[in-house]
């Protein structure tokens, strides 16, 4: 069985996408994943289910759903990790059958072997985590406000890791990947700082000191026009240091790893 949550929800068993059925559903399954093998109370299924206001037959709506989910999964075999576990439910899965356990496994071997030392190992354990993400987590049940706000944790949880993917791949040497691989996010996070350090110094560590000082002055107009904020004090020793034309790619990355 995997269930991935990091995009649309899909269950797959044994290679077959599960057709779940009805939008709540989906929404069940979802905030079941969401809590990684814990159970989750009835009221706070119904809460998420109907937005704070169930209705007075919520509690048999539920049990419909859930007789539902176990049905789909009772064709391969599988109805039993759907388990009652008061106060409510619990899916009960292995670690490699999340995508999400997968990612913050990895996350954590990666960041282990950063301490030790092992950058190449954690470049490629911070590589396979990001990954496996195929889109916005959750997306197709973002309408439902408590699973928006689980997917605007589980999407710090990716820029954290995408950013020390990066101090990574810059402390590698790895500057072309580094500018390949942070255009999308700052398309989608436009103001993370810490993203727009990791172009600017990868293009300067490149070579290429106008488009590194152009990338400053682009991150510099929107903070101005769009929020009225100016580059914070690290972005701007940045760009002294690339105005400079410091031959030294140390004395860059000690600023921006520090």
């Amino acid at each position: 069985m995997e269930l991935k949550i990091l995009g649309p929800v899909r269950l797959t068993v044994s290679g077959r996408t599960l057709r779940i059925g009805s939008f709540k559903q989906r929404t069940l399954l979802a905030h079941l994943a969401c809590a990684n093998g814990s159970a989750v109370s009835v009221e706070r299924l119904m809460d998420t289910l109907w937005q704070d206001t169930p209705p007075p037959s919520a509690g048999k709506n539920l049990q419909v759903y859930v007789w539902h989910l176990r049905k789909v999964l009772g064709r391969y075999n599988a109805a039993d990790r759907l388990e009652h576990a008061p106060p409510g439910y619990r899916l009960a899965l292995r670690p490699d059958e999340l995508d999400l356990a997968s990612f913050e496994r990895r996350v954590a071997s990666a960041r282990r072997q950063r301490t030790r030392g092992d950058l190449r190992g954690a470049l490629t354990e911070f590589r396979t985590a990001l990954a496996g993400w195929r889109e916005e987590a959750l997306a197709d049940v973002l309408s439902v406000p408590a699973l928006y706000a689980e997917s605007v944790h589980l999407e710090e949880l990716r820029l954290s890791a995408m950013e020390e993917y990066l101090d990574t791949a810059l402390a590698l040497g790895e500057h072309a990947e580094v500018i390949a691989a942070v255009d999308a996010p700052i398309r989608t996070h436009p103001f993370r700082e810490r993203l727009w350090m990791a172009r600017i110094l990868a293009l300067y560590l490149s070579g290429r000191q106008s488009d590194a000082l152009a990338a400053y002055h682009t991150l510099r107009n929107r903070l101005g026009e769009e929020l009225g904020l100016e580059p914070s004090k690290q972005l701007q020793e940045l760009q002294q240091l690339v105005l400079s034309g410091s031959p030294l790619p140390e004395t860059a990355l000690l600023l921006r790893l520090r």
